[in-house]
């Protein structure tokens, strides 16, 4: 993976960015994973959540402390991959309650009122183990009047639809036609109390994205399955901490159905498949039926999601737009757990217009091998299609789990010769720097997935305009939540681009462009910070991850003597200064725009501090890196310390601890 690696990260500077355009692209709700405002610990209610009104004692919780002082979600439970720090719940008192916005739609009228703007709600919702409360999101569509045309509900999972009755959150989503006339977007969320002390519901990653009609040709040569392989996934191997059915993103599944890892699990399935087959293109993740807990409580799972293809209507409408689906499908040793992939092609009114269907695989066609086989089939997309329901059906016949599996999902549309983007895989901030599953404004992110640009290259002067960085590389360009950002390095597999400035917080939309066709929307969470210091894996030794601290020669790494062959280091001393560089560090005073070379000093407006070990060390500097775009530069002055190659390097942000585990070397 291309990656940022110590002070050759030379990055120059970015050009004003462009308001989003309208209300299409990006995630209308205000403040759609609770990140704006203070999580609270259970304990005292949450006064005021930014973009909401709150009626009836609902409240915000905080994922790190709530869950000690009351029933509620702790990181480890079923949470969305990504989720910030906070998220929706009921609150303490029994009672029903409510989170409200409205939304104004007007700036869209005419889209929206020639019958082609479409819309896709989504959001994750639970409870508390086997409490039945539960929460639900409504849209309503209201035009100029205040007059209800439609509205949509999704939401209401309880303990039966989460595994093992287990605290957290799955996936609803679902997409539909913006009314005519449609002027307002009111917005309900309800937390519904059903029994128990408390009231136990809650919710995150809330998004409603708008969306105008695309060019025909972004749908064709592209996988449109989100998330083909469960690749965006935390897969399940023997040494999981997470939750027994972590999140499955684009995905909405039943319980039990999840992602397992082709490396590190003993327990069955495809890691000891030494002689079977898997897909060519695998990457660590597949689709696996999941865990039976209970005698028969997993006989099937479900996971499904729904592609909007009306962009595409004067082509299918025309009979002549070919699909082709194709899947790696199969199961563990000599039983008959299996997996079917069905796409089911759908008017917007759900009347179903044609079907087809790949699978099973049973014993008999593995020979009783533990391996997936690959399924295609073909055809034309019926006439009137705008929607294309996929569903993946995996059945235990036998044994304790269901074993039914399944990898590298695919749904082209046409036959075109220069294939879409997908981003198809994932997004995650610059993995030198934590490789998060979030990011924030100013932040450096990884985009991996195929067909993502024409050739391989980073950016050079003759990119720039003055100090402005480019927003397109060789025809390859990034939006977040509707707004382009920098782009640095492109390839066909992996695209870097800086997150812009003025994107909310909460799940946002990422949107990549070639020549060749625009990807669908993958969501990234979106926090207020999400800091990372410069720590790249070759900086791991014996298990340990080395910060890339340099002293002030620029050349000479704090490190073990010889630690790492080719790369010169010694130990720090105590007053030694050494440079630390990161990511996502937040805004600085005076402010600099997140896409700009930074030309003068500035400081972090968040207050910082450094410890080695237990003690606090003084920076003479910290901010934005002069020189550099996106890149924060700390000077950090060693205290007194013992000496010790393998010394805790910890640091906090705006009072809040850091997630990465980093060590450096002192020697006095």
């Amino acid at each position: 993976m291309r990656t940022f690696i110590g002070v050759t990260l030379v990055l120059a500077a970015a050009a004003d960015i462009a308001s989003a355009q309208g209300i299409f692209g990006s995630n209308l709700i205000v403040n759609g994973g609770a990140e704006s405002g203070a999580g609270g610990n259970g304990l005292t209610r949450v006064a005021s959540v930014p973009g909401w009104q709150a009626s009836g004692g609902c409240d915000v919780y905080s994922y790190a402390t709530a869950y000690m002082n009351i029933n509620g979600v702790a990181p480890t439970d079923i949470v969305p991959r990504g989720a910030g720090n906070n998220y929706f719940a009921g609150g303490v008192p029994p009672a029903k309650c409510a989170f409200t916005q409205s939304i104004a739609l007007a700036s869209g009228s005419s889209t929206i009122d020639s019958g082609n703007a479409t819309f896709a709600v989504s959001g994750y919702f639970g409870g508390f183990q086997a409490d039945q409360d539960n929460a639900t999101l409504t849209v309503a569509f209201l035009n100029s009047s205040g007059t209800s045309l439609s509205s949509v509900t999704i939401g209401g999972i309880g303990p039966n639809d989460r595994a093992n009755a287990q605290s957290g959150m799955y996936l609803n989503r679902q997409l539909g036609q913006v009314p005519v006339g449609a002027r307002t977007a009111n917005i309900t969320l309800n937390m519904n109390w059903v029994d128990g002390d408390n009231n136990e519901a809650v919710a995150d990653n809330l998004v409603l994205i708008l969306n105008a009609p695309a060019a025909a040709q972004s749908l064709l040569g592209v996988n449109l399955i989100a998330n083909p392989g469960a690749d965006a996934s935390i897969g399940l191997n023997d040494n999981s901490t997470t939750a027994t059915s972590p999140d499955l993103p684009g995905w909405v599944r039943s319980p039990y159905v999840t992602a397992d890892s082709y490396q590190g699990d003993t327990s069955g399935d495809l890691y000891q498949a030494t002689t079977g087959t898997i897909p060519p293109d695998a990457s660590s993740n597949y689709f696996y039926g999941g865990e039976t807990v209970v005698d028969d409580s997993n006989p099937i799972g479900t996971a499904y999601q729904d592609i909007d293809v009306s962009s595409a209507a004067s082509l299918i409408d025309a009979g002549n737009l070919s699909y082709a689906l194709s899947a790696w499908l199969g199961g563990y040793d000599g039983q008959d757990d299996n997996a079917t992939l069905t796409i089911q092609f759908e008017t917007w009114s759900g009347t179903v217009l044609g079907t087809a269907t790949l699978g099973p695989v049973l014993s008999a066609d593995r020979n009783g091998v533990s391996e997936l086989l690959q399924k295609s089939t073909n055809g034309t997309v019926p006439k009137t299609t705008r929607l294309i329901h996929v569903l993946l059906t995996i059945t235990r016949e036998e044994g304790n789990n269901n074993d039914g599996l399944a990898d590298s999902l695919s749904l082209v549309l046409g036959s075109n010769p220069n294939p879409g983007p997908e981003i198809s895989q994932t997004i995650i901030s610059a993995g030198a720097f934590g490789a998060f599953d979030a990011v924030t404004t100013g932040t450096w992110m990884e985009i991996y997935g195929a067909n993502l640009a024409r050739d391989t290259r980073q950016w050079g002067g003759a990119d720039f305009t003055g100090v402005n960085a480019p927003t397109s590389l060789d025809g390859t360009s990034v939006t977040v939540a509707g707004q382009p950002a920098a782009v640095y390095f492109i390839s066909s597999g992996q695209v870097n681009a800086l997150v812009p400035d003025g994107v909310a917080s909460g799940p946002q939309p990422v949107v990549l462009t070639t020549g060749n066709g625009t990807s669908i929307p993958f969501t990234i969470s979106v926090n207020p910070l999400e800091p990372g210091m410069l720590a790249p894996p070759s900086f791991i030794v014996n298990g340990s991850q080395y910060l890339a601290a340099l002293f002030p020669d620029g050349q000479t790494y704090v490190l073990p003597p010889n630690t790492i062959p080719g790369v010169p280091s010694r130990q720090a001393m105590p007053g030694d200064t050494i440079i630390v560089y990161g990511v996502g560090f937040g805004g600085t005073n005076p402010a600099v725009p997140n896409e700009q070379i930074t030309e003068a000093a500035n400081n972090l407006t968040n207050p910082i501090q450094v410890s080695f070990g237990s003690t606090p060390a003084t920076l003479s500097y910290f901010g934005l890196a002069p020189s550099f775009v996106g890149l924060y530069q700390f000077n950090i002055v060693v205290p007194n310390v013992p000496a010790n190659d393998l010394t805790p390097f910890t640091f906090t942000l705006g009072g809040t601890a850091a997630s990465q585990t980093l060590y450096t070397a002192v020697q006095n």
